[in-house]
């Protein structure tokens, strides 16, 4: 797996652990938001999100 790839799963995870809480949709909505948080850092650092 590619750094971009890491590090976009990492903030997907850590999405989905924040959305708990809400018991359903939460981690999905967290996991969403994480992972688009990680694609645009991807995007800042190397010019691509993935």
């Amino acid at each position: 797996m590619t750094t971009e790839g890491k590090r976009i799963a990492k903030y997907a995870a850590v999405g989905a652990v924040i959305g708990i809480p809400a018991p359903i949709i939460g981690p999905i909505i967290g996991g969403i938001i994480g992972a688009v948080i990680g694609a645009n850092k991807n995007k800042k650092l190397y010019g691509r999100p993935y």
